[in-house]
């Protein structure tokens, strides 16, 4: 379980409380084996869900005797800056500057970025990792491996991501606008948000990720936030681009539930890292 590990809480920035990580070492001296390493959700503004969200997860995998948990060297859980939320509102005049929650892109990818820099230095896993994401933080894995600033990063062997956001403009017309303030929040002006979109790309993720061995994606259709063609479509655009693809539409569990309970997310990496070894 979580709390029978080697855990420790790290910052990896000084300019806000929310850039910090949780690590739960379980076998750190083995550059050989991978890290499992986390970015959660909560529409890129929501302070209730933070690193440790990840725990269920852990815990699962731990519980589960597979015969990959043997692998993994540590699993880590990262926090990053958060907009404005409108039921958690804060005055700028008398909340101090490392409290405020005032991010915007691309903060939170370069808080990503900047956590997993940290994590590399320090232990030194290069890119023996799994990157995974719920929902937002689906997206932030996939905008990493896009992005073209990542000079002084290892990206991931693999991501898994589950009920991820990846076409802004899609969903938001999908649901009749019903996501338009938190993506404005996030992304700002709609006319900016395609440039953002991880399906909306126009490069290619193989190219920009060449290390990249496989992405996992997961969906549930008892989550009424995330709908099919939100997965259809960055599985499009993966497999356009050559990216191996490996799909899960049989989660079960609301948007939220799916890591409060953790043994479809653990089945999911599991499956991952066995899918890593066979290639």
């Amino acid at each position: 379980m979580a709390a029978s590990l080697d855990y420790s809480v790290h910052q990896y920035g000084t300019e806000n409380y929310l850039q910090k990580l949780g690590v739960w070492g379980v076998d750190l001296d083995d550059k050989s084996k991978y890290w499992i390493i986390y970015i959660h959700g909560g529409a890129w503004r929501d302070p209730r869900v933070d690193f440790g969200t990840f725990a269920p997860t852990i815990d699962r995998i731990v519980a589960s005797q597979h015969p990959l948990t043997s692998a993994i060297a540590a699993f880590a859980s990262l926090d990053y800056r958060l907009g404005p939320h409108p039921l958690f509102p804060q005055d700028p005049a008398s909340t101090p500057a490392s409290q405020y929650r005032n991010a915007e892109h691309p903060d939170h990818l370069n808080d990503v970025r900047s956590a997993l820099s940290y994590l590399q230095k320090r232990y030194a896993f290069g890119s023996n990792y799994v990157l995974v994401g719920h929902s937002a933080g689906a997206c932030l894995a996939f905008q990493l491996v896009g992005s073209p600033e990542n000079a002084d990063l290892v990206l991931p062997q693999a991501i898994v991501g589950f009920q991820g956001i990846y076409d802004f403009t899609g969903i938001n017309s999908r649901y009749r606008g019903g996501y338009a303030e938190f993506l404005t929040g996030a992304f700002g002006d709609p006319g900016c948000w395609d440039s953002a979109a991880p399906m909306k790309f126009p490069g290619s993720l193989k190219e920009s990720w060449n290390q990249g061995k496989l992405a996992a994606l997961g969906w549930s259709r008892d989550d009424p936030l995330i709908d099919e063609p939100e997965i259809d479509g960055m599985a499009a655009k993966l497999e356009k681009d050559g990216v191996k693809l490996v799909l899960f539409k049989d989660l079960h569990g609301g948007h939220d539930e799916l890591w409060e309970n953790g043994a479809d997310v653990a089945r999911m990496i599991l499956a991952t890292l066995d899918a890593i070894y066979a290639t």
